[in-house]
C-alpha cells in the first residue's frame, strides 16, 4: 500500500524554507524530525500542518502514513512562543476574573433548587476549568520556559494552584453524579472558588501591564 514510485517527492514549507522529500514512509520521521529542528531553532510552536490544502490538527505521522502515496505539499503552520504564551495567559486571566464573578452566586443557586441556566453554567464551567488545565499544561511543558516569563516562580506557583483542581474536580463531578446539591455549592463555594482567587492573583504578575490590558 506504502510502495512508491520512484522520484516522487513531496514539499515541506516551514518558516520561509522549502525542503524536499521522497515519498516514502521512512523520509516521514526526517520530515517531522526537520519542523522540531526549525521549532527549536527559531523559537516557535507548531500551529498546525496544512497537508496538499487540507488544516491536519494532530496524528501528524498517522495521517502522512496513510496518504505517503500522494503527498505533494506539507505546509508547517508556526506561532511565535512569546507572543502565544503572554495571550493565553491574558485569555486566562480574563476567564477567571468572570468566573470568580460567576462562583458566588453560582454556588448559592445551588444551595436553593437550581434550574437548567444554573446546571448549564455549571456545565459551562466544568468546560471552561477543562480549558484552562489544557493550556496550562502545555505551557509547561514548554522547554526553558522562564525565558517567556516575567517571573517563573509565580508561574509555578499558579501550576500548583490550579493543580489542586485534580482532587477537587473528580469530587464534583461525584456531586453532580449523585445530585447533591448542597455539596455542589460547597465545592464551588469553599473550594474552587479561593482556587480561582489565588490563581488570578498569580497571572496578574504573568500577564503583560499586570491584565490591564486582557480583554
Amino acid at each position: 500500500m506504502n510502495n512508491v514510485k520512484a522520484g516522487k517527492e513531496m514539499k515541506l514549507i516551514i518558516n520561509g524554507k522549502t525542503v524536499e522529500f521522497e515519498n516514502s514512509t521512512s523520509a516521514i520521521k526526517s520530515v517531522l524530525t526537520m519542523i522540531q529542528q526549525v521549532l527549536d531553532q527559531e523559537t516557535l510552536e507548531l500551529s498546525h500542518l496544512i497537508i496538499d490544502g487540507i488544516p491536519v490538527y494532530q496524528d501528524y505521522e498517522n495521517y502522512l502514513n496513510e496518504r505517503i502515496n500522494i503527498i505533494t505539499e506539507i505546509v508547517a503552520e508556526t506561532l511565535m512562543l512569546k507572543p502565544l504564551i503572554e495571550e493565553t495567559l491574558g485569555s486566562a486571566f480574563v476567564y477567571i476574573g468572570n468566573a470568580i464573578a460567576l462562583l458566588k452566586p453560582l454556588a448559592d443557586a445551588f444551595y436553593h433548587f437550581p434550574g437548567q441556566d444554573t446546571w448549564n453554567q455549571l456545565a459551562d464551567l466544568l468546560e471552561g476549568i477543562g480549558w484552562l488545565m489544557d493550556t496550562m499544561s502545555r505551557i509547561d511543558e514548554i522547554e526553558q520556559l522562564g525565558q517567556y516569563l516575567p517571573n517563573y516562580d509565580i508561574w509555578n506557583e499558579y501550576v500548583q494552584a490550579m493543580k489542586t483542581l485534580h482532587v477537587q474536580i473528580p469530587e464534583l463531578e461525584q456531586a453532580l453524579i449523585s445530585k447533591d446539591h448542597v455539596l455542589i455549592g460547597d465545592l464551588l463555594l469553599y473550594e474552587i472558588l479561593p482556587v480561582f482567587e489565588i490563581a488570578e492573583e498569580k497571572l496578574r504578575f504573568l500577564v503583560p501591564s499586570g491584565g490591564t490590558n486582557a480583554s
